[in-house]
C-alpha cells in the first residue's frame, strides 16, 4: 500500500459519526470534565483557590496516547524553581532512526470560566460538561476549543493513520510501525495559558526527545472562517501589568481612582490609536502582498462585527473595510485595560461602568444636571457606545452609575483587539475629559443648576463589575486597580515594550499620586516566512482535507510559548494552524 492509500483510507475514517470520531470524542469529554485552568481561580464564593497541579488531566492524555498506539508517553517532572510549574507530557513512535521526525504541539491548561458559580454566562451548564448543538457540529466547554480541539486533532490523525496501515493498538504486531514514512512526537503543555514560564527550562531538561526534528506542527490558533482553513505566520505578543493607584499626600484634590482613570486615558489618541509612543512606531510594515492575501481571506465587515459581538451603534476605530479591520487585527499593537479586582482571562470587557459620588452644595435642578451630565458624556462618545447614565440613590450625595457598552459579550482581545472601542478606556477617556487634575469639572454649562455661591466640592468615583444586560455592582476591594495589557504586533522586543509602557504610566503620574506596577504573565510577538517546501506541502494537505483553498493567515492573539518553542528547536518550519474556527469564541464564557 502507498502513501497515496493510506491517505485515502485514514481520511475516510475521520467523518462524522464515525466510530474512530467518537472514541476521540469520548476522551474530549473527560479532558473538558476536568478542571485544568492555569490561573485565575478562585472565581466563585467555594472555588479552588489555587491552580490544579494538573495531574488529572495528565494522567487521562497519557491514557488518550497510549490508547492510540504510541509506545512511549511520558509525564515530566519539571526542573525545581521558584516559580509554581506543571509539567509537559512528551509521547512518540519512531519508525526508524534515518526517517524525518514530526513533532505536534497543543495544550491541556485552560482559561478562567469567567462567570459566577451560577453559570448564566455557560447558559446554565458547568464549564466542565461538555455539551454539543443539535446537529452534533458544535461542542461546548471550557478548553473544548482552546485547546483540546488540537489534542484531539492530533490524536485522530495518528489514530487514523495507524488504522491506514493495519496497527491495532491492542494487538500490536511487530515492526508495522516502521512502514510509517516518519517518526512522530508529540508535546502536551500545561502552562500555555499562563505563559509557558516553564517551557524552556522542560524542553531543555529532555535534549535528546527534541533534537533532530524536522518540522512542527503547532494546532493552537483559529481558521479565518468555518470550512476556511488557514496557515498562521505571525502572532501578536502580549505585555500586562497590574495597576495600583495610591495618593501620597492629603488630602488630593481628585481621589485614587480618578486620578487612575486619568492616567489610563493617556493610553490612546482620540482615534483609540495606541498613544504609547515608543511602541506605536514599531510595528512591522505590512507589506503589499501581505495586503491582497488579507483581501482573500473570505468574509465580509459584518462577519468581522458579529464575530467581536458588537452593538449595531458601535463605530469602528479603523476605516470601514475588512482588509483595515484584518490588519488592526493581526499587525497593529492596540491597548485593553480591564478593571484590577475583575478575574478574567484575555478578553475585552463589552461593558464598563464607574459610580460618580458627586457631593454638591445648592444644587436646584438635580434632574437638569443629571441631564446636562448625560449630553455632556455623549459629546465624547466617539465611537457610538451605549450610555446609561442612571441615579443609584435619591439621598445625598448625588450617586450616579456611567454605564457604556460596545458589544454584547467580551470578546478575545487578542483576536478582536486594535478594529474596535474598549469600553473601560472610553469610560477612562470621559473621565478625563470631565474632570480635571483639580478636581473640578473641565467643561462650562453646569453652574446654572446651582444656586448663587453653589457648587461642587467633590466628585469620588468607584470602579464598577458590569455585566452584558446593564447590571452592576461595585467591587469589594475599594482600592483603585486595574490590569493594563498591550497586544504586540510583530516588530517588537517583549522586554523593551514592557519598559516602554512602564515609563508612559509612570510619566503621566501627577505629584500627590504614586503608580504600583507589577508585571504580569506576558510573551513576544512572532512571524515566519514561507520559504521551506514543508508550507507548501502543509497548504496542499489543508486544500485537500477542507475541500477549500487555504490562506495564509495571521492570529492577533498571543501564543508566548511560538516564538519560546522556535528558540529552543532551532532552524525548523513552524505549521501553525488550529481546529477551530471564530465562532468557537475562544476564551469567551458559553
Amino acid at each position: 500500500m502507498n502513501l497515496n492509500e493510506w491517505d485515502e483510507r485514514a481520511r475516510k475514517t475521520i467523518q462524522m459519526g464515525s466510530d474512530l470520531v467518537q472514541g476521540h470524542m469520548a476522551f474530549m469529554k473527560e479532558m473538558v470534565r476536568i478542571d485544568s485552568r492555569s490561573f485565575n481561580v478562585n472565581e466563585f464564593e467555594g472555588d479552588r483557590s489555587t491552580p490544579t497541579d494538573m495531574k488529572e488531566i495528565l494522567e487521562l492524555a497519557q491514557e488518550y496516547l497510549q490508547s492510540i498506539g504510541f509506545p512511549m508517553v511520558r509525564i515530566n517532572v519539571p526542573p525545581p524553581g521558584p516559580e509554581r510549574s506543571t509539567p509537559i507530557m512528551m509521547a512518540e513512535i519512531i519508525a526508524g532512526d534515518n526517517k524525518p521526525t514530526l513533532l505536534m504541539y497543543a495544550h491541556l491548561d485552560k482559561q478562567p470560566y469567567m462567570d459566577d458559580e451560577r453559570f448564566k454566562k455557560w447558559d446554565g451548564h458547568p464549564p466542565t460538561e461538555l455539551r454539543w448543538n443539535a446537529d452534533g457540529t458544535r461542542a461546548y466547554g471550557r478548553g473544548a476549543a482552546d485547546d483540546l480541539s488540537g489534542v484531539v486533532a492530533i490524536g485522530m490523525a495518528v489514530d487514523a493513520l495507524l488504522r491506514a496501515i493495519g496497527f491495532d493498538a491492542k494487538n500490536p504486531e511487530p515492526g508495522l510501525l516502521e512502514q510509517l514514512p516518519c517518526n512522530i512526537k508529540v508535546i502536551f503543555e500545561t502552562e500555555e495559558e499562563s505563559g509557558s514560564h516553564t517551557l524552556i527550562p522542560q524542553i531543555l531538561q529532555n535534549k535528546d526527545f527534541f533534537e533532530a526534528l524536522d518540522c512542527v506542527i503547532i494546532t493552537d490558533v483559529t481558521n479565518p472562517d468555518t470550512g476556511v482553513p488557514g496557515l498562521t505566520t505571525s502572532l501578536r505578543g502580549i505585555i500586562q501589568m497590574n495597576a495600583h493607584m495610591k495618593t501620597t499626600l492629603s488630602p488630593p484634590a481628585i481621589d485614587e481612582q480618578t486620578a487612575l482613570y486619568k492616567v489610563l486615558a493617556t493610553l490612546i489618541h482620540e482615534d483609540h490609536s495606541l498613544a504609547v509612543a515608543d511602541i506605536a512606531k514599531g510595528d512591522s510594515p505590512i507589506t503589499e502582498i501581505e495586503r491582497k492575501g488579507y483581501e482573500k481571506i473570505p468574509t465580509t465587515l459584518e462577519a468581522l462585527r458579529a464575530q467581536a459581538g458588537l452593538l449595531n451603534e458601535t463605530q469602528l476605530t479603523v476605516p470601514a473595510s475588512k482588509v483595515n479591520v484584518i490588519e488592526a487585527e493581526l499587525r497593529t499593537s492596540c491597548a485593553n485595560v480591564r478593571p484590577g479586582h475583575r478575574v478574567a482571562g484575555g478578553v475585552v470587557f463589552g461593558s464598563a461602568g464607574a459610580r460618580f459620588h458627586i457631593h454638591t452644595e445648592g444644587l436646584t435642578h438635580r434632574q437638569g444636571f443629571i441631564r446636562w451630565l448625560e449630553e455632556t458624556f455623549k459629546t465624547y462618545n466617539r465611537f457610538g457606545l451605549k450610555i446609561r447614565l442612571r441615579e443609584v440613590d435619591i439621598s445625598e450625595p448625588l450617586t450616579l452609575d456611567l454605564i457604556l457598552q460596545s458589544a454584547d459579550k467580551d470578546p478575545h482581545s487578542g483576536m478582536f483587539g486594535g478594529p474596535f472601542p474598549v469600553p473601560e478606556l472610553q469610560l477612562a477617556h470621559m473621565v478625563d475629559c470631565l474632570i480635571g487634575w483639580d478636581g473640578k469639572l473641565a467643561v462650562a454649562g453646569w453652574q446654572g443648576f446651582f444656586e448663587s455661591g453653589g457648587g461642587l466640592r467633590k466628585i469620588l468615583l468607584s470602579a464598577l463589575h458590569v455585566e452584558h444586560d446593564g447590571s452592576a455592582h461595585t467591587f469589594s476591594d475599594p482600592s483603585a486597580r486595574a490590569l493594563v495589557e498591550v497586544r504586540l504586533a510583530p516588530g517588537h522586543r517583549e522586554t523593551t515594550a514592557n519598559d516602554h509602557l512602564k515609563q508612559h504610566l509612570l510619566q503621566n503620574v501627577p505629584d500627590g499620586f504614586s503608580l504600583e506596577l507589577e508585571e504580569d504573565k506576558g510573551g513576544p510577538p512572532w512571524m515566519t516566512g514561507i520559504d521551506h517546501p514543508a508550507f507548501t506541502l502543509m497548504l496542499e494537505s489543508l486544500k485537500a482535507g477542507y475541500e477549500h483553498e487555504p490562506c495564509l493567515y495571521g492570529c492577533g492573539g498571543s501564543i508566548p510559548f511560538v516564538a519560546k518553542l522556535m528558540d529552543a528547536l532551532g532552524n525548523i518550519p513552524p505549521l501553525c494552524l488550529g481546529a477551530y474556527d471564530p465562532d468557537c469564541r475562544m476564551h469567551e464564557p458559553g
